[in-house]
């Protein structure tokens, strides 16, 4: 197996068949009895094991923070470890808490005990990635959340990967989780056989075998979507306002036409509410005009995700917004079917037979080099 440099390659299959096993040789916390793996062309078992697991990020589930340390301490542990000075430290800590979306004069000085779940997972990723190793391990590492902080994580992690280009190894038994993320799945067996190595594309496609279409399951079709990211189409557009806004403004945007819908963003862009002509007939202010926004999706996000958030909103509406929250436009179900129009027609496309002088062979096996 070739994990090339810069994707991310998930590794999926049922419990006990080694997922997490093979991924701890790459950094060693297991020795491998036989085999061989290379990091950047270098066999893993000629680097001293602990400069090797300081070079490889790596997060698990639950996080796992020290909770005698606060947060700043727990991302600052490596860079440490490595000698880093304390002013280059801290401001690396800042720059780590930045950049998983968490405020550095709010978030630094806690203790793991005061975080919720989904922060403390996106402290867990910080601190992997705080002495900017090339290669992260991430053991199952959104698998204790809730759904929605899930999800949240997930959109968050390809955000992070869009900047930062790293060499991820991901471990889950979720394959919805595996195709949404990997540029590559790799499907093991017992004895952590690889029963299909390819991209998620390939795998829904063709699965190689029952067992990879059996953890493919139904909806194979449906799932396609996830394939598709918010950023991949064209985004809509309802009248906004600003909370601090007269109502009279967003009131004129509207007018009186049955089923319009605007968007109250707070201060800082982020959508609050959804209000229509009978909230603001009667509203003083905007501050609790209409309905909250319950759910959002990222330009991170996929059109799945996008299609779960229109068929449980009033409106069939999702809110898309940036990498900080700030409001980007909305996704409707038209957009939606006109992507899975386009789905369908490169999949006939791509199954239209394809004719052979002579019998394609079966490449030979490649040396496992991770």
């Amino acid at each position: 197996m070739t994990i090339p440099a810069g994707e991310i390659v998930v590794f999926v299959g049922p419990s006990g068949c080694g997922k997490t096993t093979t991924m701890k040789m790459i950094n060693r916390l297991i020795e491998p009895t036989s085999g061989r793996i290379t990091i950047g062309g270098r066999d893993a078992l000629s680097i001293n094991a602990d400069q090797l697991r300081r070079q490889v990020g790596y997060a698990i589930q639950q996080a796992g923070l020290f909770p005698h340390m606060t947060v700043g301490q727990n991302i600052g542990i490596v860079p440490g470890l490595l000698g880093w000075d304390r002013k280059r430290i801290d401001d690396r800590v800042d720059e780590m808490l930045d950049l998983v979306g968490l405020d550095v004069d709010e978030f630094r000085g806690r203790f793991p005990r005061q975080l919720s779940g989904g922060q403390q997972q996106r402290i867990g990723v910080a601190r992997a990635l705080a002495a900017d190793p090339p290669v992260l391990l991430m053991d199952e590492p959104f698998g204790a959340v809730d759904p929605i902080t899930r999800g949240n994580l997930q959109d968050e992690l390809m955000r992070l990967q869009a900047e930062l280009h790293k060499t991820i190894v991901f471990v889950t038994h979720d394959f919805d989780e595996a195709v949404k993320l990997g540029d590559r799945i790799a499907v093991l067996g017992s004895e952590s056989r690889i029963l299909q190595y390819d991209t998620p594309e390939a795998v829904l496609a063709n699965p190689a075998d029952d067992t990879v279409a059996g953890f493919v399951g139904a909806g194979a079709s449906l799932k396609q979507l996830t394939l598709r990211r918010v950023r991949d189409v064209e985004l809509g557009d309802v009248p906004t306002a600003s909370v601090d806004d007269d109502p009279s403004a967003l009131r004129a945007k509207l007018g009186t036409r049955r089923g319009a819908i605007g968007l109250v963003l707070d201060r800082r862009r982020r959508p609050a509410r959804w209000v229509g002509p009978r909230d603001l007939a009667s509203a003083g202010s905007l501050q609790a005009a209409g309905r909250p926004v319950e759910d959002t999706v990222t330009t991170q996000s996929t059109l799945q995700d996008a299609l779960e958030a229109i068929l449980t909103d009033d409106d069939g509406l999702a809110v898309v917004t940036k990498a900080r929250g700030e409001y980007a436009g909305v996704v409707d179900i038209d957009t939606v079917m006109t992507a899975i129009r386009q789905l369908r027609e490169e999949h006939a496309e791509h199954d239209e037979p394809v004719e052979h002088d002579e019998p394609a062979e079966h490449p030979a096996p490649a040396e496992v080099d991770q």
